[in-house]
């Protein structure tokens, strides 16, 4: 159903009005942005009695505003859905929720069309499942960091790079018997790559996948301003 869905949106964008307009110049303007992301990956959380493969959905948005030449201050958030495969304690396999978070990100503006960019984000994510009866949650903080060249193309935008992420979670279930238990990341770094395409001077949609400890694909629609 996900993957339905993010085909559905990336085809809709292709036909987005601003398409239309003439590209003229560079569009990397300096700036603020709003960008919207659909997308989902899976990763390893690490239990006491070994990893179980959570599959994360993600929508939500990011406002991202410069602070100083090349750095920018962004405040992530939105919708979260969760399953993990085998969960070792909880009631529900299917939560849903929200997180949020800050990331600063720099990306470099001295070349014309090679540039450098990393980034460093701290998220929490909350999560709730079960019945009012024996209700579920998930809760977990993760620490991400990101680094690799940036490369310009007319309007087009390639990205590529290694990441590393860090999770420190606990889940808890109010069944029958109340149940703690803590877990961290299974694997804590990747690649990831990515490509986005200006459709007018201030209007791009991408393509972002991740390979590693994280296994996933996303769609980012965003508006420079």
């Amino acid at each position: 159903m996900q993957r339905l869905l993010l085909a559905s949106l990336l085809v809709s964008a292709l036909g987005w009005p601003g398409a239309v307009a003439a590209y003229d110049d560079s569009p990397f303007m300096a700036g603020g942005s709003t960008s919207l992301e659909l997308g989902g990956y899976d990763t390893a959380f690490s239990y006491p009695n070994g990893d179980h493969v959570a599959h994360v959905a993600r929508y939500g948005l990011t406002f991202s505003e410069p602070v100083v030449q090349d750095f920018d201050f962004m405040l992530v958030g939105g919708y979260l859905g969760l399953d993990v495969d085998d969960d070792p304690i909880a009631s529900s396999h299917d939560y849903t929720g929200r997180y949020l978070g800050l990331m600063g990100r720099y990306e470099s503006t001295e070349g014309d069309y090679l540039n450098f960019s990393a980034a460093l984000g701290y998220t929490w994510h909350d999560v709730n499942g079960g019945s009012s009866f024996a209700p579920s949650e998930i809760q977990w903080y993760e620490t991400w960091a990101e680094a690799g060249p940036v490369i310009r193309a007319g309007p087009w935008r390639f990205v590529a790079g290694g990441y590393y992420q860090s999770l420190d979670g606990n889940e808890t279930d109010g069944g029958a018997a109340d149940q703690f238990r803590r877990f961290t990341a299974g694997s804590p770094a990747g690649a990831y790559a990515g490509v986005a395409y200006y459709l007018d001077r201030t209007g791009s949609v991408g393509i972002y996948a991740t390979s590693g400890a994280r296994h996933g694909i996303s769609i980012v629609f965003r508006r420079d301003f």
